[in-house]
């Protein structure tokens, strides 16, 4: 591969890392005192935006073993945040909702992380904005091509 090609890789893995790592710390700064950790934020997000998915979804949407996912969701429920529900056709399937009560704080936490982004972008002019949407709205396409396949629809779309 061409050494610019390489270079402008490292750039952006480097980007994408502080992007991810500041956009957490930007959620933990906002989210302290409600004694959640950020994976379990971050799960409850998945869960407002996709009420009753499965423990198989939240693990690839949120990229983490299922193991680790079930731990989470298993704390959360003895917190009385999240429900397990069994599927009525097919018992062996559980999906995952919010409780009653924290489907507020989901709601907060999208407008929260829409707020910030929208706060961020309010110093850029339209064609950064769409520049930086189109470039990785292409990343994203070609990473979900290399993994799933040519045609493969994003989860995170759905």
């Amino acid at each position: 591969m061409e050494p610019a090609l390489i270079q402008q890789a490292e750039q952006l893995k480097d980007l994408i890392r502080t992007l991810n790592r500041k956009f957490r710390q930007y959620m933990m700064a906002q989210t302290t005192g409600c004694g959640l950790t950020v994976p379990q934020i971050h799960l409850m997000q998945e869960l407002y935006q996709n009420p009753g998915i499965t423990l198989g979804e939240l693990s690839t949407r949120l990229g983490l073993a299922k193991s680790t996912v079930s731990g989470i969701v298993d704390r959360l429920e003895k917190q009385g945040k999240v429900i397990r529900k069994r599927n009525e056709n097919d018992r062996r399937v559980v999906h995952i909702v919010l409780s009653p009560e924290e489907t507020q704080l989901g709601e907060s936490i999208s407008l929260m992380r829409t707020n910030y982004l929208a706060g961020l972008m309010s110093s850029m002019d339209q064609e950064e904005i769409q520049g930086l949407i189109i470039g990785l709205t292409k990343i994203n396409q070609l990473m979900i091509e290399q993994t799933d396949g040519p045609g493969a629809a994003d989860p995170a779309l759905d």
